[in-house]
């Protein structure tokens, strides 16, 4: 039974498919088995090697130090997109502005003129009250329509 056991285990070693202390118990009791296992054992007991301490802790530095030149490359060309296309925006942005302003100025300078009746500006006296070069104020005297009736 022991030896059914230990045929079985051998089967799973192969395959992949042993634990950890299935392994150690076939390595353990390799003399019981045949002469190839017991070479096999007996080689990777002589070879068997152990991980250094720190390894864990070099590894996790190593893929850190990768991590951050990475991310430090990719903050540097961010940065470089970003910086252009605010130029670009600011320079096209700039120019349609200016387009929309004055096709702004003069829909509204339309729009007042069309609030006023043009008989209207007939009838109105316009006197420079003041003038500079920024501003003219305008005086403005209406003119009676009214008729004189005599009776």
């Amino acid at each position: 039974m022991k030896e059914a056991k230990f045929e079985k285990i051998v089967e799973k070693y192969k395959k992949g498919e042993s634990t950890l202390s299935e392994e150690s118990f076939l390595f353990n009791n390799a003399k019981n088995s045949g002469p190839s296992l017991e070479a096999w054992s007996t080689f990777i007991k002589k070879n068997k090697t152990e991980a250094p301490k720190d390894l864990n802790e070099r590894l996790w530095q190593s893929f850190q130090t990768k991590k951050a030149k990475k991310r430090r490359l990719f903050v540097k060309i961010m940065g470089a997109a970003a910086s252009i296309i605010l130029l670009v925006s600011f320079f096209f942005g700039n120019l349609e502005k200016e387009e929309q302003s004055y096709s702004e100025k003069e829909r509204l300078l339309n729009q007042a003129l069309a609030m006023f009746d043009s008989n209207e500006e007939e009838d109105i006296q316009h006197t420079i009250f003041y003038e500079n070069e920024m501003i003219i104020v305008y005086l403005t005297i209406e003119k009676s329509n009214q008729k004189i009736e005599n009776h």
